[in-house]
């Protein structure tokens, strides 16, 4: 008997992968900028869609194009934040941090679209800001004993999650005229016309970190084929359920590859999180039909 559906077996390949992008993003933003690690990702990514478009035979820049500027331009926002929290925190407080995106969703869609939420949704999203609040531990709630983690890092990393959650909206709206590759294909496209204005204190990496930007771009656009595949034909309440082992892998790549072990604050902080994830999962109100894989990546 099988204990996981293909859903979420597809899920749980894709959470694994991500979590390996995201110790490779580590490793490699020990000496190589940010936007260099997102560019090198960026171009690899723009290849990948386009293999998927042009394999479907459809249009590559989709029907809504200035929506879809829009919604590429928030991508790139959002996963520069992304890829700039990995680099300059903890990896497992990290991905404690920017995995609490679907619930900013469920309130974003409540207060901007009027979606209803209830009180059971209210609550698991209180759970899991006070998780948040937890792992930040910002002074003027624990005066006493303030965080370690870099504020500025903290900040771009509340920031990422915003809007994350506002891409994830954008998709939403999209995804009823655009073809998903088509939605996917943006982001990366954004990122290799933008990275290179940026490109002031780039460095020429090392064949090691070759191989760990080779591996972000690889493994998170694979871990995003398979988060898709699992969105389109898996509950969220299940998908969710699953999605919260990526705080699990990110713990044990800290912990064995970068000497990174989770303190209290961070284990409680991410159990309220998954608690609250879950919570809002089993209410039906997480986005489905691979939002987070098009809106993250």
């Amino acid at each position: 008997m099988q204990i996981l559906t293909p859903g979420m077996r597809f899920m749980l390949l894709g959470t694994f992968l991500f979590s390996l992008g995201s110790l490779f993003i580590k490793l490699s933003g020990e000496r190589v900028p940010t936007m260099e690690i997102l560019f090198v990702r960026g171009v690899i990514g723009i290849g990948f869609c386009w293999f998927i478009v042009r394999r479907a035979g459809i249009g590559v820049f989709g029907k809504r194009k200035m929506l879809l500027f829009v919604r590429g331009t928030v991508g790139f926002v959002a996963l520069f934040a992304e890829f700039y929290a990995i680099v300059h925190l903890p990896l497992a407080d990290a991905i404690v941090i920017l995995f609490t995106h679907p619930v900013v969703v469920a309130l974003l869609a409540w207060l901007l679209l009027g979606e209803r939420l209830g009180l059971p949704g209210l609550l698991a999203i209180g759970i899991s800001l006070t998780g948040v609040a937890v792992v930040c531990r910002p002074g003027f709630l624990f005066g006493g004993g303030p965080s370690n983690l870099d504020p500025l890092a903290v900040a771009v990393a509340l920031g990422g999650i915003v809007t994350t959650a506002i891409a994830i909206l954008i998709v939403r709206t999209l995804a009823k005229t655009e073809h998903p590759a088509v939605v996917m294909f943006y982001p990366p496209l954004i990122i290799a016309l933008v990275c290179p204005l940026f490109a002031d204190g780039w460095v020429v990496p090392t064949m090691f970190e070759w191989a760990m930007m080779l591996g972000v771009a690889l493994s998170m656009n694979a871990g995003q084929y398979y988060m898709t595949r699992g969105y389109a034909i898996e509950s969220a309440a299940r998908i969710s359920s699953v999605s919260c082992l990526e705080i699990v892998f990110a713990a044990i790549w800290g912990a064995s590859f970068l000497g990174e072990i989770p303190d209290e604050w961070t284990i409680v902080g991410a159990f309220l999180i998954v608690i609250g994830t879950l919570s809002l999962g089993y209410a039906g109100r997480e986005p489905r039909d691979a939002v987070r894989g098009a809106a993250r990546k």
